[in-house]
């Protein structure tokens, strides 16, 4: 089955949202990521946290907030992004 997943710019030019078609915590609870260890309590932080270039990964309900470092270019960090979160989604 194909996951939707939206990508959806915010005032930050080093932070995008990824909208998903299924909650990954439960609506009003959410889960900021900024240190590898921190994220081994979430697959999905996990894994982002993983991918170079990331610097924190807020989880809420549907949405995945990702900013990377400034020297890294969005179209270098993004196709790895989402790769990840649909392999997450597929389990």
């Amino acid at each position: 089955m194909s996951r939707s997943i939206t990508v959806i710019p915010t005032r930050s030019e080093h932070t995008i949202t990824f909208k998903v078609d299924e909650a990954l915590l439960p609506y009003g609870k959410s889960l900021p990521f900024s240190e590898p260890e921190t994220a081994e309590l979430h697959p999905m932080a996990q894994a982002l946290m993983a991918i170079p270039g990331v610097n924190s990964a807020w989880i809420m309900g549907d949405e995945i907030m990702v900013t990377k470092d400034t020297h890294i270019r969005w179209a270098t960090v993004k196709p790895k992004l989402l790769e990840t979160i649909k392999k997450i989604q597929a389990g």
